[in-house]
């Protein structure tokens, strides 16, 4: 039994069609062997003592070991075959043409001399062509019964020496290593090997092979031990599985898919034209209908915050976003998905984020780890973004092998921060939502309205989604009506009031870490959430959590009280005038460096996305300065 390899990759046949006619060995080991019938793909065990007997009885047969060209087509053949095929069903023509029933010297030797001259070549012999009559009246006339056997001829059994093959193998298990040493290296040892062995043994020295013949034994070995040794089984998973997922849906929002990744493109500020770097895009993509639901374009790194206005933009209508950037078609996607598939980041595993869906009433999955397949929909929608929106763009990214030597993205960078967010929007409104998808042949907007007519989709209130998808924490009421967050103080009338109710108590508050100016907090004895302002609204009004924490750490640098409000408002002006500073040193050099930083500062691609609207009747310090802009109009994407 030992002579005999169950190779993975080999299809046996057996001759009774018992377990199945043909089957594929899936995996084999020194006991059992795994068969998939080629025909169903039913799974079948055989021990390998079985196999051995199948097969020393002639009830089964290795298809890599008969000496036929197996269920060829005459056009499946190689040219040179095809030829021979027809040259010699032209002599058989000539021999039934001539009513020859019975090849002899005399009957058909003249006939065959004629045909060779026809075909300018040397005559074959009168038995040669016997044989090819006999071969083909046998098998019914088919063309397969001349069929060329040259690509068997040869010398078939191995030249080299057993003990120079035994060193090849030995030393090819190090090819198979995570490092992935060159076939130079394996050379380069077997050479080593094969010198000291002779050295050892003068009078019985091995030849040493040539490259070629040891790639050739080192390549012997399985793709998928290949892939598995050098690169890793998530790899072989990953290409075993392909972009598909196997994960099948019936309707608009019943699974959307979200994720992040930094775009391929560098972009410019909009009012200095300095460089900014490359954006992150958050998009929610919807499994059934492959249309993006919403996204997110910004310089945020990912986080809860960021994620949460992805979400805000994706769940409510975009009529009005559509209309201020003058697509041609209709947006129709809005609507809170019933599973949201994610990966496991951060920003999603937090507690923040699982409160979030389960008050807004969607299902988390998280999918696992470095199973890229599971959200198929979200990674093919950026693979479409890079290599196909991106790629003629100025100041597109390009990896190593695909740029010039003096190609730098930045200093080719033409378009500001707008006009990319505007040309992508205008791409995936009026492209991508009306490009037919290959499997069904409709288009997201067709999948999507036909979908929702018979299951409509309920419109979201902003208001009733604002406080779900803002960040929540605890804090205490203290006397006097106010809340300590952020290291300020906010404070209202109203809290006052609570205070009166309740006295001290923790309470649930809202807020919004891309505008500290003001927060919710819930009074849980009426069921609403008050807005209330800060007591420095002047400094916090617009104010980023990632600007306040850069502004406390100037105020703790130089010892001075972050309670003062001039202090603040002073270290708040002074990182702005930096930030300018740097836009016009950038501006005045040839090589430009990315100032993502500043573009973080200034909430690039958030600002004015989510601000507070009036949740409740609201009584506000005449003091505190209230700009009617923070009610927010409309909804953005950016």
């Amino acid at each position: 039994m030992s002579d005999i390899d169950w190779l993975v990759g080999t299809i046996v046949e057996f001759s009774n069609s018992e377990p199945c006619h043909r089957a594929i060995i899936r995996s084999a080991n020194k006991e059992i062997v795994a068969l998939a019938s080629i025909t169903n793909g039913e799974i079948y065990k055989l021990s390998v003592e079985t196999l051995y007997d199948l097969k020393e009885g002639e009830k089964l047969k290795l298809l890599t070991e008969t000496k036929n060209l197996g269920e060829l087509a005459f056009i499946d053949l190689k040219d040179q075959e095809q030829t021979y095929v027809s040259r010699r069903l032209r002599y058989l023509n000539r021999i039934y043409d001539n009513d020859i029933t019975k090849i002899t010297p005399n009957t058909a030797i003249q006939v065959i001399e004629e045909v060779a001259l026809e075909l300018n070549e040397k005559a074959p012999h009168w038995q040669t062509v016997r044989n090819w009559h006999n071969a083909y009246t046998k098998s019914g006339s088919k063309l397969k019964s001349l069929y060329p056997k040259n690509r068997y001829r040869g010398y078939r059994e191995d030249r080299l020496d057993p003990r120079v093959i035994k060193i090849i193998e030995k030393e090819s298990k190090k090819y198979y290593r995570d490092s992935q040493p060159s076939i130079a290296s394996m050379e380069r040892n077997v050479e080593a090997k094969i010198i000291e062995h002779n050295l050892k043994n003068p009078y019985d020295t091995l030849a040493k092979p040539t490259y070629k013949t040891i790639q050739l034994r080192i390549d012997k070995a399985l793709y998928q031990d290949k892939i598995r040794s050098r690169k890793g089984e998530s790899q072989l998973r990953k290409e075993l599985l392909g972009t598909t997922s196997g994960i099948e849906t019936e309707r608009i929002l019943e699974r959307v898919e979200i994720d992040h990744t930094p775009l391929d493109i560098d972009v410019l500020h909009d009012v200095h034209k300095t460089l900014l770097g490359k954006p992150f895009l958050t998009v929610l993509i919807d499994h059934y209908s492959h249309m993006v639901l919403g996204y997110l374009l910004s310089f945020e790194n990912p986080s809860f915050s960021s994620v949460c206005v992805a979400c805000l933009n994706s769940f409510l209508p975009k009529g009005d976003f559509t209309e201020s950037i003058g697509t041609l078609g209709e947006w129709p996607a809005h609507g809170i998905p019933s599973v949201l598939a994610t990966d496991n980041g951060n920003e999603f595993w937090g507690n923040e984020f699982v409160n979030v869906a389960d008050e807004i009433g969607t299902i988390l999955q998280y999918c696992k780890i470095r199973r890229g397949n599971e959200k198929s929909r979200v990674e093919r929608f950026f693979g479409i973004v890079n290599t196909t929106v991106l790629d003629d763009l100025p100041g597109v990214t390009r990896k190593v092998d695909r740029k010039a030597e003096s190609y730098n993205a930045g200093q080719d960078a033409k378009l500001t921060f707008s006009e990319f967010k505007t040309y992508l929007a205008k791409w995936i409104v009026d492209v991508y939502h009306n490009t037919p998808l290959s499997k069904s042949g409709q288009t997201p907007n067709e999948i999507w309205t036909e979908s929702e007519t018979h299951f409509p989709v309920a419109e979201e209130s902003q208001q009733d989604l604002l406080p779900a998808l803002l960040s929540t924490t605890i804090r205490r009421l203290n006397p006097g009506g106010s809340i300590s967050i952020f290291s300020m103080t906010y404070s209202s009338e109203i809290l006052k009031d609570i205070y009166r109710r309740d006295g001290p108590k923790d309470m649930t508050v809202k807020s919004n870490k891309f505008d500290l100016g003001s927060i919710l907090v819930l009074d849980k004895t009426n069921n609403i959430y008050i807005e209330v302002f800060c007591d420095n609204y002047s400094y916090a009004a617009g104010l980023s959590y990632f600007e306040h924490k850069k502004v406390l750490h100037e105020i703790r640098k130089k010892k001075q009280n972050s309670n003062d409000s001039l202090v603040l408002q002073t270290a708040k002006v002074q990182l702005a005038n930096e930030r300018e500073a740097m836009h016009k040193k950038n501006f005045r050099r040839k090589t430009q460096t990315t100032t993502t930083n500043a573009a973080r500062a200034e909430k690039i691609g958030i600002d004015n996305v989510i601000q507070f609207g009036r949740i409740s009747t609201l009584s506000v310090d005449q003091d505190n300065e209230i700009d009617d802009d923070l009610t927010l109009e409309g909804w953005s994407i950016d």
